[in-house]
């Protein structure tokens, strides 16, 4: 009974971690006026709520057995529905190209095993479902919801799976459309996704499906909710502060110019001249559709000339200019006899933190070798 108890107060800790979250992500919601945001923060609203729907569930598995029997379809519903609405944040972020609505499909299976489950619901009586969950009996009840929780199980690794690949690929792309390192690296959202099956999925479906192992370490529910209050909580942090780049499609006004080559064409000496005279990459968000526009030209041109007579990306382009910049500043505080910290310097120079400068650093000394 003990153990009950302390397993539900561990499980109440990521409760009161997404309703903080949730509360703040709303707080933020009417402050940015980008629909691709606003479309970020809708999903985030609906993830937060399915996890303190799922959390409670488990809180109710350890002390409240007659409650959880009747909650069982909430509880289903928001456990295969998480990992759809992850995704969905993912889509919208690494979106690449002209946006497109997120695909129905991926609603089906969660759809089906709800209704699955709530048709058990009404048909199946209570002391059926109790024994199928609490005393593990081999029945058809059982075995049902068992294969239901695989599926979910199966999902969850499906869709982190999908997610990982749609971050790699949005990485290879965003190199040519910015400069920020820091914002367009998508680290902490592979992290939250890793963490999630590893940590939290895993061992919750050991619990639910009677695993011993799970059942006799008292421990690792320390190791599940502390991990799940972390990421909820890294999650929230990045999408308020906008830690991401989103790639914005190529207008029809670039299509046309691409396809009748009417824009102004390029030089090594007029992209210099430019880029020393203006000094845009001075601004953390510069992108190349920025520097299209400075120029007359379109970014699909751009990005081949940059490639092609500096045999780089965009990305690592304008960090040159930046690192040269950190430079420039070091040598003139020495000279000055100023005493100027790193960051400041760091952050004139272009560079969103130093986080940035260190990567873009590290990178350009990978190239030389």
């Amino acid at each position: 009974m003990i153990q009950d108890i302390e397993r539900a107060i561990a499980f109440s800790i990521p409760v009161v971690s997404a309703a903080v979250s949730l509360t703040m992500i709303l707080l933020d919601t009417t402050r940015s006026s980008n629909t691709v945001n606003r479309k970020i923060h809708y999903s985030m609203i609906t993830v937060y709520c399915l996890i303190m729907l799922y959390w409670s569930g488990l809180v109710m598995h350890s002390v409240a057995h007659d409650a959880f029997i009747a909650y069982l379809p909430v509880f289903f519903s928001s456990f295969s529905f998480i990992p759809i609405f992850l995704y969905l944040i993912t889509y919208i972020i690494t979106e690449i190209g002209e946006r497109k609505r997120f695909p129905a499909y991926h609603f089906i299976l969660p759809s089906c095993l709800t209704v699955t489950i709530c048709v058990i619901a009404l048909i199946v009586p209570e002391r059926q479902r109790w024994a199928a969950i609490y005393d593990n009996k081999a029945n058809l009840t059982n075995a049902i919801i068992d294969t239901m929780f695989i599926v979910c199980i199966l999902m969850s690794i499906l869709y982190s799976g999908l997610s990982l690949l749609r971050i790699k690929a949005y990485k290879r792309q965003v190199t040519d459309y910015s400069a920020d390192i820091y914002r367009m690296s998508l680290d902490w959202l592979s992290f939250i996704i890793l963490f999630r099956v590893v940590l939290q999925t895993l061992p919750i479906a050991g619990l639910i499906l009677g695993i011993g192992l799970f059942n006799k370490w008292e421990f690792i529910w320390v190791f599940t909710t502390l991990p799940a209050v972390f990421t909820h909580i890294v999650l929230c942090l990045n999408i308020l502060s906008e830690n991401y780049v989103i790639i914005e499609p190529i207008t029809a006004k670039e299509q046309e110019m691409t396809a009748a080559g009417n824009y102004a064409q390029l030089g090594r000496q007029r992209v210099e001249k430019y880029l020393e005279n203006e000094k845009p990459y001075l601004n953390p968000e510069f992108k190349i559709t920025d520097m299209a526009k400075d120029l007359f030209s379109n970014r699909t041109y751009i990005s081949a000339f940059i490639n092609r007579e500096y045999g780089m990306n965009f990305n690592r382009f304008i960090n040159n200019y930046r690192l040269k910049e950190v430079e420039r500043l070091q040598s003139e505080a020495v000279q000055r006899k100023r005493k100027i910290s790193s960051m400041e310097i760091v952050i004139h120079a272009g560079f969103s933190n130093y986080r940035s400068y260190f990567r873009a650093k590290n990178m350009a000394k990978l190239s030389e070798q």
